[in-house]
């Protein structure tokens, strides 16, 4: 986003923001600085024993590098283009042109734009049915060919095992999964987070999916979120998650968040509270 370029002691330093924090201590110290980066200011001075001269790639960059102070830090800099890059599409649509129209003047103003823009995220859920496949062993501990197949009320005992490996899987990925989402531009621009979990109702696991959006989805972009999600359950995330077991008395026990019965489903908030309402008066159609 940005190139900062930093003079000390007749040795230069070309360093691309952001930037990890060890790594830019790392650098820093390549050229003999060791002063923590919070406390060396943005200044190109004749006189600054450390001198600071931030340069901006493209148009928007260069007229945001002009609202950086003598006072702003490298710390300070860094963490607003790490902020600015997590931003949804959409979002950094709304900063940039926030800097190009002149609605900011400052990089505190900026970073106050950003953190408003992201306090008006919305989050959804969406609910689908848990399976769990179970391979027995025989008496000399060989696992049998074919699983036998349970609903979410035999898994609810194992909701923290099975979270944790939710969690295992998330964390084979530097990217959320939201970065996979191939909708419409606008479903995309909407969308910045998604994270698999589960909700127990009534002693019953079911698979629960949070989307972090900046704006709620229309109807047509929820049901492309839904499409795509179904995809993942029964391919890609679902998938990578079902090669982890979990040990039980019955043998080795595989979740999947898909199943290919006629009963599979994927319902938001509303539809999932009216399919257990239905349930409850003995049934859904």
């Amino acid at each position: 986003m940005f190139t900062a370029i930093i003079e000390n002691e007749g040795n230069t330093l070309v360093m691309e923001f952001p930037c990890k924090r060890y790594l830019m201590a790392d650098h820093l110290g390549s050229i003999g600085i060791r002063k923590p980066a919070h406390e060396i200011k943005c200044m190109d001075e004749e006189e600054e024993p450390i001198k600071v001269k931030i340069v901006g790639n493209n148009e928007f960059e260069k007229r945001l590098a002009l609202l950086i102070s003598p006072t702003d830090t490298l710390s300070l800099v860094n963490t607003m283009c790490e902020f600015y890059q997590n931003l949804p599409y959409q979002n950094r649509l709304d900063a940039m042109e926030a800097v190009m129209s002149g609605k900011v003047s400052s990089i505190a103003e900026f970073d106050k734009f950003m953190l408003e823009s992201r306090m008006e995220d919305t989050t959804e859920y969406f609910y689908c049915p848990l399976v769990a496949n179970v391979y027995s062993r025989d008496e000399y501990g060989n696992m049998e060919d074919y699983p036998d197949e349970y609903d979410g009320s035999y898994l609810a005992p194992y909701e923290e095992r099975i979270r944790e490996l939710i969690r295992l899987e998330d964390a084979r990925d530097e990217d959320n999964l939201a970065a996979y989402f191939d909708g419409s531009n606008g479903a995309v621009g909407k969308l910045k987070e998604v994270h698999f979990s589960t909700q127990n109702v009534d002693g019953v696991l079911y698979g629960c999916i949070r989307a972090e959006l900046t704006a709620p989805f229309t109807s047509d972009e929820e049901a492309e979120f839904k499409d795509w999600l179904e995809g993942q359950c029964s391919d890609g995330y679902g998938e990578g998650l079902e090669q982890r077991s979990i040990r039980v008395e019955d043998g080795d026990m595989y979740v999947s968040f898909w199943h290919g019965g006629d009963d599979w489903f994927m319902l938001n908030g509303d539809e999932f509270d009216q399919y257990l309402s239905e349930q409850k008066m003995g049934g859904f159609e």
